[in-house]
């Protein structure tokens, strides 16, 4: 009974097939002339008329629907960007970023007094109190002081994920602010004082960990984490002083002439450019964009803020206006303080490619401020 059961299935399938077969336009097979002529047989037609009927069925998807209107094809799904918007208004938040007000310095909820200055992140930062006694942070941690005698401040990354420093024996070294982060290997030698007699110092360390020694005749990139030598930047970049590491790059003054600070005092026809730069391993440095000179600045991803250096010269305590900039040279304006405020003569510093943070005060005390460029706009902090 099976046996005749199978047949019949068989025998059915058969017929279907060869009259799908049949309703097919097969075009004839190419001759092969080595070939010799083959009987046919069922299983090769069985074979094509599956395939056949599984096109037809795949064909289906591309038809035009019941109401006759084509179906398009999918689309690659695209992928939104975000791109940096104007902010709609100034937060009124505490800092992101650590900062010292009334001498005390803030990293987050937790206090530190007798500090003058700090820089770096809330994940690393180097911090300083009298007489010039250099601390730094590792992991976050409470300020430990360095144990090494400097001349220069140490420098940090933007992101406060390294610092470095060269000693008054004329060692550059440093090493990461992790917890369980690494030092920088052998220190590598650089002249403690440059052409001018002036110490050498940090330039740059930037976020890959490279660190810049800069001065008058002395140019030093150092690649400590890439186990490259040391690259002479005065062949490199002959004349070009790191002056700064910012989230954007590198500030960079062209020394050749006069120059050798952003300020744009001593400059002569051609001297004393500030510009925006990326360094390549080699040592060459790309611009990306002129800055201009300046006593106090910083940049952004999207911003240049800065003070003129004549703004803040002498005995110059106060001031009454912060200069902004776009990177791409639009949207150019003045910072003011809130109202019954001024600005105090101190470093300010990007929290993020929006916002700027800095130090006010009234003439009695002293609060922090966030300011955005976008919106020309200034407001303290609770």
């Amino acid at each position: 009974m099976n046996t005749e059961m199978n047949m019949d299935i068989e025998d059915m399938l058969t017929r279907e097939l060869r009259q799908v077969a049949d309703g097919l336009e097969i075009p004839p097979l190419p001759l092969l002339p080595s070939a010799r002529p083959q009987r046919p047989t069922w299983a090769p037609l069985l074979a094509v008329a599956a395939v056949v009927l599984i096109a037809l069925a795949t064909l289906v998807g591309v038809l035009p629907d019941r109401e006759g209107t084509p179906q398009p094809a999918p689309q690659p799904t695209e992928v939104a960007t975000d791109d940096a918007t104007e902010p709609e208004a100034v937060p009124t938040g505490p800092p992101t970023v650590p900062y010292v007000l009334d001498r005390v310095l803030h990293v987050g909820d937790r206090t530190f007094p007798g500090y003058d200055a700090v820089e770096g992140t809330a994940q690393g930062w180097v911090a300083v109190k009298p007489p010039s006694v250099w601390s730094t942070s590792i992991g976050g941690g409470a300020p430990s002081e360095l144990e090494v005698a400097l001349e220069q401040p140490p420098g940090v990354s933007p992101n406060g994920e390294y610092v470095a420093y060269i000693s008054t024996e004329g060692e550059m070294n440093g090493f990461e602010t992790a917890p369980a982060g690494e030092g920088m290997g052998l220190p590598v030698p650089v002249p403690v004082r440059d052409d001018d007699g002036v110490g050498t110092r940090i330039g740059a360390v930037t976020n890959d960990g490279w660190v810049i020694a800069s001065g008058r005749g002395v140019g030093v990139l150092w690649r400590p984490f890439d186990g490259a030598e040391p690259v002479d930047l005065t062949e490199t970049a002959p004349g070009q002083l790191v002056w700064q590491a910012t989230r954007a790059g590198l500030v960079v003054v062209d020394g050749t002439g006069d120059a050798r600070d952003p300020s744009g005092d001593n400059r002569v026809a051609g001297d004393g450019r500030v510009y925006l730069a990326d360094v390549t391993p080699d040592g060459e440095m790309v611009p990306i964009a002129d800055l201009p000179n300046f006593g106090i600045a910083d940049v952004s991803e999207e911003w240049v803020a800065w003070v003129p250096a004549e703004q803040i010269s002498g005995d110059v305590r106060e001031y009454d206006e912060i200069r902004v900039r776009g990177l791409d040279g639009d949207d150019e304006g003045v910072l003011a303080p809130p109202p019954g405020w001024r600005f105090d003569n101190t470093r300010f510093t990007f929290e993020d490619a929006q916002f700027l943070l800095v130090r006010v005060t009234d003439g009695t005390q002293q609060r922090m401020a966030r300011c955005s460029p976008a919106l020309l706009e200034c407001v303290l902090l609770s």
